[in-house]
């Protein structure tokens, strides 16, 4: 009897052991539960965070390859830009029948179209204010005269001298010889840039200017309105006009060439 109950005593302390050792676990695994789900969330917001920075990144990549192409269209643009010169934008210079024209604006005037002088004013300030812009252009300076385009009131300077490049028509036209004298020195300056323009290379203009007189061997036109007719007068201008517009067309391909260069 004794041993019986010393085996069952010995039995009740295993078991209350068990029974202490399955409490412990119990809570052992409800900790470790309460731990895996606390790495659960965890890991949830940490996967979060990932897909976050994951679409940041994509967002970026996407934004660098926008400026990237921005980058190449602007460049493009620039290597465009530097293509189209400023002198073929801003000046045209063409004829109209027996006119040549700078800008839409004809200069001269023939019996049979009347242009008013408003308009032939407008383009020799486009005339003057070409010629001037190209010399700037280049680094050439004129003797003797200075052109001053100012719109369709232009002149030229001779000394303190103003000779005007416009007029209103009219009686005082063909008392006041002014006209003819700025018109004159616009010729004059026109043919040292032209001289100017052979020695920089190949340039060659069409039609030869002496003094006043401008043409070639078919013949010489007077640029003076007096004692002249409109048509050999608006022949000289339609003359002038093509000259210049050939020193247009040479320093734009001289300075395209150097800017390849």
């Amino acid at each position: 009897k004794q041993w019986y109950q010393r085996r069952v005593a010995i039995t009740a302390g295993q078991l209350q052991e068990v029974s202490d050792e399955h409490v412990k676990v119990t809570e052992e695994l409800a900790q470790l539960e309460v731990k895996e789900k606390e790495l659960d969330y965890e890991e949830e917001l940490l996967f979060r965070e990932i897909n976050k920075y994951e679409h940041r990144i994509a967002e970026v990549k996407a934004q660098s390859n926008c400026l990237d192409d921005e980058l190449k269209y602007a460049e493009k643009q620039l290597e465009r830009l530097k293509k189209t010169n400023v002198y073929n934008a801003v000046f045209h210079i063409w004829h109209e029948g027996h006119f040549g024209t700078i800008n839409g604006y004809r200069l001269g005037r023939l019996p049979t179209f009347n242009v008013e002088w408003e308009e032939v004013n407008a383009a020799w300030g486009q005339t003057a204010l070409c010629l001037q812009s190209l010399a700037n252009g280049t680094g050439h300076i004129f003797q003797k005269y200075q052109i001053v385009p100012f719109g369709s009131t232009s002149y030229i300077l001779d000394g303190e001298n103003k000779l005007p490049l416009y007029t209103n028509g009219g009686l005082r036209l063909f008392w006041d010889a002014k006209y003819d004298q700025g018109m004159v020195a616009f010729l004059d300056c026109l043919k040292q840039f032209l001289d100017f323009l052979e020695k920089k290379g190949s340039f060659r203009y069409p039609y030869k200017i002496d003094k006043s007189k401008i043409g070639d061997q078919k013949g010489f036109y007077s640029i003076k309105l007096h004692f002249n007719s409109e048509e050999q007068w608006t022949k000289s201008l339609k003359y002038t006009l093509t000259n210049l517009k050939w020193a247009l067309t040479f320093v734009v391909q001289y300075k395209l060439a150097k800017t390849s260069d």
